[in-house]
């Protein structure tokens, strides 16, 4: 148990599976009380039935409807009285080359990867202002800072979370408040299965494992870590496309 988050509440959207679902687990077992939304309702009662032990409040909700982020923060304050730190986790994914993208699929990756994290955002905001003190966690990609063939929308959704990520922190500081942008790498989890576009991987590799990156995020958390991006190779090729440019365009046009 880590005494950093000892009664802390912690929201974290996406959490039925993945890197939501270790995320929360790993919360709970620090001492925080965790709040885990996520549409499938069979998948959060069969997380909680499983952890008995530790502190889990449900909340089924799809948070791309305009009113379920308000929703979100409104019943966790009545149950706990306070939000201290706030996961975005829900995401899609899209793979497609730009000429073959159904504009209906990039609207539905924008509006869960972007828009429905702005508005958990704006909902959760005043709450932390009035406590003077709260985190903001965005879990991006590194195709939030990389963007390779066929994922030009999904990048385009998550580099958009950075940029915002980037200037709400420089907004909220004076309010005590700390905005975290995660950038993993390829991670084991059903996100390439569930895809629109298809489920194959980047990667032959199998990646890492949604409990390292979990881990990744409370130690930024307990820092209050600006970005972090892992694992290490992510990290060079994070510093090579700021320093040579032109050679990861090289090396992912081999991937086409």
């Amino acid at each position: 148990m880590t005494p950093f988050f000892q009664d802390k509440v912690v929201v974290v959207t996406g959490a039925s599976s993945g890197i939501g679902k270790e995320t929360a687990l790993a919360f709970g077992r620090s001492g925080a009380c965790v709040v885990l939304v996520a549409r499938r309702g069979e998948l959060l009662r069969q997380v909680a039935g499983e952890n008995p032990h530790l502190r889990l409040f449900l909340i089924v909700a799809d948070i791309t409807r305009p009113d379920a982020a308000t929703d979100i923060v409104e019943t966790t304050l009545r149950k706990f009285g306070r939000i201290d730190i706030f996961v975005n986790n829900a995401g899609l994914g899209l793979r497609a080359f730009v000429a073959d993208l159904k504009f209906e699929d990039a609207q539905r990756v924008m509006e869960l990867n972007f828009f429905a994290v702005l508005r958990c955002i704006q909902a959760v905001l005043p709450v932390m202002r009035r406590q003077r003190s709260g985190q903001i966690v965005n879990i991006l990609s590194i195709l939030g800072a990389i963007a390779p063939p066929r994922y030009a929308v999904y990048s385009a959704s998550k580099f958009a979370v950075r940029a915002l990520s980037d200037a709400l922190r420089l907004e909220v500081r004076r309010d005590g408040i700390d905005v975290i942008s995660i950038l993993p790498g390829d991670t084991d989890t059903p996100f390439f299965e569930s895809q629109i576009g298809g489920p194959e991987r980047g990667t032959s590799m199998r990646g890492l494992s949604p409990a390292r990156v979990a881990e990744a995020i409370l130690h930024a958390c307990q820092r209050r870590s600006r970005e972090v991006t892992l694992p290490a190779l992510c990290k060079v090729g994070h510093w090579m496309k700021r320093l040579a440019p032109g050679f990861v365009d090289w090396s992912l046009r081999r991937s086409v």
